[in-house]
């Protein structure tokens, strides 16, 4: 009996080890599809935007000729707008949704409270299109962290932009960072249209079927905040969202306040793998 059960124990490791190796290869092959996809992906969007901009340069300089109607205009007027928004979301999509898994995560030390001021400043033309204020609740002391300065500005950025694009003519988005020498916390806070309690667990996710147009038709494209969400990750921080007081939303990001450089690499190894 114990010969028979050791004979059977053999067979079961063996076909266990055969199923575990056609698992490897599998996987192997579906890696290997994935990077090949995301290959393609990357040339197709590239290769779009060289006819999209001379669609929409195109379109821009025909808008100021003299014998089109206003009518013509209007449908000149869409089709350069289409083709900025094509164009945007194809530049969202190379700078992130596409990037290489393989590529490192750079770092230095680098103060938010600056990165922050500077980038209220230069979205300010854009909350003064829609007559709204920006407003930076800071302390003006510098806040050291460890971080990829592009990556960081772009998470900002985005956060700064979604808060204007869905905020009310005249209201005012508040940006604001606080630091207690371990972590840094920082908000985008708006008082706009909110974010439906249906819809709260999608809002990070790539593409996500919950996209709304902001308060002036602005086009959603689904990307930012997923994207947002997997920069903060590699940075060992967190990014959230609760409502505001009344309406509105805020954003949250921690960060830690110093990070060991090597350890950052090592999380960033590990989230691409």
């Amino acid at each position: 009996m114990i010969t028979q059960t050791l004979k059977n124990t053999k067979g079961t490791l063996s076909v266990l080890a055969q199923r575990n190796k056609e698992l490897q290869n599998s996987l192997e092959e579906l890696e290997r599809v994935n990077k090949n996809y995301l290959r393609i992906m990357r040339v197709m969007a590239h290769d779009l935007r060289n006819p999209l901009s001379g669609m929409t340069g195109l379109a821009s300089m025909l808008m100021v000729e003299d014998e089109f109607s206003e009518d013509s205009k209007h449908m000149l007027k869409l089709i350069e707008t289409t083709g900025l928004h094509s164009m945007e979301m194809i530049s969202e999509l190379l700078r992130s949704g596409l990037d290489s898994d393989d590529e490192p995560l750079v770092t230095q030390r680098l103060d938010l409270n600056a990165m922050l001021y500077d980038s209220i400043e230069l979205l300010q033309f854009r909350a003064k299109e829609k007559s709204q204020e920006l407003i930076f609740e800071s302390d003006n002391e510098a806040i050291m962290a460890e971080i990829n300065h592009e990556k960081i500005w772009r998470v900002i950025n985005n956060l700064i932009v979604n808060a204007i694009k869905f905020s009310y003519t005249g209201s005012k988005v508040k940006v604001g960072i606080r630091g207690n020498g371990e972590d840094i916390l920082i908000w985008v806070a708006d008082n706009g249209i909110g974010i439906p309690a249906e819809n709260k667990e999608l809002v990070f996710e790539m593409f996500t079927p919950v996209k709304r147009n902001g308060t002036h038709g602005e086009q959603p494209f689904g990307l930012g905040l997923s994207i947002s969400k997997k920069i903060i990750e590699l940075h060992n921080g967190k990014i959230w969202f609760e409502d505001n007081a009344g309406n509105g939303t805020i954003f949250f990001i921690e960060l830690p306040a110093e990070q060991n450089k090597s350890a950052l690499d090592k999380d960033a190894g590990l989230a691409e793998s």
